[in-house]
């Protein structure tokens, strides 16, 4: 094969600035060099952040000066330089003068599609609370007293299993353990020890919940030896007199507090929110709440059940027999404090990933569209959890192209290290959450990158 540099057509490049010239195409190759290709860049550009699951790139400057951004470094690079890049590794590239380099791309065998977008089998919990909807909105076999859909979990009472690719039929978990840094991201990986710190469920309440609260993560570590419960709540849908539960409207003592768990007027001491599709409300561990019947909403928390009994009604369980009440220690665990406001207030706006709650925990973002959006979310370091409260879209990943069809009532998790995806809607209108963990020890400029891509769209 014999080319010539200047008689090969120049054509866009994956990092959004340049032009390359492809000396070698995969198709050409027959081998693991996908590209070989001659980049030139314009003084002042710079790259979004890049990410390869399966591929190691590597760089040779023939002319010009260009940084590059990788591990929290800058690596300053000049003409006769050759960096390398390993896979999984996100990097940047900052052109200080106009440059001429030599751009190679090599397939790691052992990565190949291995990674992408998972969706789950049904995975469905009996409440004494719980109805029918979840089984009727997911389009499965109707079930009574169903009170809760665990999206994805890791949680060993009731853990998620594949349903989609390579791992179909495997546990989540059990996927995570092969690749942790791949999946969860590397910072999230080391902060919890290779585990997926986050449950997603959707709630369906055909009757009240009882009145609670969970623990915070030391009360947890040194009662039950587990992580603390912190949740939010997104309501997908409400009937027309749905309220909720969430804070005390008056100061209680703990004394007031035993005696109104004892007498049966605790109800009368909490502040009650009328709510509607769209509302959203924060519940940090410590945060008296109940959920009243009537209400389907979504449920990003930390991975725990843990869950302090203070009020059932006087409620059978399932089993005929009184439901358990933790009443001394939930007030080891309450917030008695009254704060202003107990809703969360965001801004609904059309084709953007919305911030509606961002926590030491966790982050959610509310992305409704009507048109394709990009989600470039490399710069966070995290997993991605992407749950559709409304209609039907596709995830496209931007590296593998691989594509799955979410429709309302399911989820699916984007590993971090492909966390660069396409939102296509399906129908008229889509209505999603990203969950995902805000890695607040990024560089910088990565940070600073990765955050303008995220409140933006682009």
């Amino acid at each position: 094969m014999h080319k010539h540099l200047y008689d090969i057509m120049p054509s866009s490049t994956s990092y959004e600035m340049g032009m390359k010239r492809v000396l070698l195409s995969a198709n050409e190759s027959g081998c693991s060099i996908t590209q070989i290709a001659v980049l030139t860049l314009k003084a002042g550009e710079q790259s979004a952040t890049h990410i390869h699951p399966d591929l190691q790139d590597a760089f040779f400057i023939l002319e010009g000066k260009l940084d590059i951004y990788l591990d929290g470094q800058v690596h300053h690079c000049g003409a006769e330089d050759f960096f390398f890049v390993e896979h999984l590794k996100a990097y940047q590239l900052h052109a200080i003068t106009d440059v001429r380099m030599l751009a190679m791309g090599c397939v790691i065998e052992s990565q190949r599609t291995k990674l992408y977008p998972i969706l789950f089998e049904p995975n469905l919990r009996t409440m004494v609370w719980g109805g029918q909807r979840l089984t009727d909105w997911k389009k499965l076999p109707l079930q009574d007293n169903i009170g809760e859909s665990w999206e994805v979990s890791t949680h060993a009472l009731l853990p998620s299993v594949v349903a989609n690719g390579t791992w179909a039929g495997y546990p989540l978990k059990e996927v995570i353990e092969k690749m942790p840094e791949a999946i969860l991201g590397k910072s999230v990986a080391k902060k919890y020890d290779n585990k997926l710190p986050l449950l997603v469920k959707f709630i369906d309440t055909k009757s009240d919940l009882s009145v609670q609260v969970h623990p915070n993560d030391a009360m947890a570590l040194r009662e039950h030896n587990a992580s603390g419960k912190t949740e939010m709540w997104y309501v997908v849908d409400a009937d027309p007199d749905a309220y909720i539960y969430a804070g005390f409207k008056e100061e209680l003592t703990p004394e007031q507090y035993t005696q109104r768990v004892a007498d049966g007027t605790i109800i009368n001491a909490l502040a009650k929110h009328d709510i509607r599709t769209g509302d959203v409300f924060y519940i940090p561990a410590g945060r008296v709440h109940a959920i009243g019947k009537g209400v389907l909403l979504v449920e990003v928390q930390q991975s725990s059940d843990l869950t302090y009994r203070i009020y059932d009604y006087g409620r059978m369980g399932l089993d005929g027999k009184p439901r358990e009440l933790h009443t001394d220690l939930a007030l080891q665990a309450l917030d008695f404090n009254i704060y202003k406001a107990y809703k969360n207030s965001y801004t609904d706006a059309i084709d953007k990933a919305n911030p509606c709650l961002d926590t030491e925990h966790f982050s959610v973002r509310v992305v409704s569209i009507t048109h394709p959006i990009r989600r470039n979310m490399i710069g966070y370091d995290s997993f991605v959890i992407i749950t559709c409260t409304q209609g039907e879209c596709a995830i496209r990943i931007r590296s593998t192209h691989d594509e799955v069809t979410l429709r309302e009532g399911f989820s699916c998790l984007v590993p971090a290290a492909i966390a660069d995806y396409d939102i296509l809607p399906l129908t008229p209108t889509a209505k999603l959450l990203e969950s995902y963990i805000n890695n607040s020890s990024q560089s910088g400029l990565r940070r600073l990158i990765s955050q303008f891509v995220h409140m933006t769209g682009f």
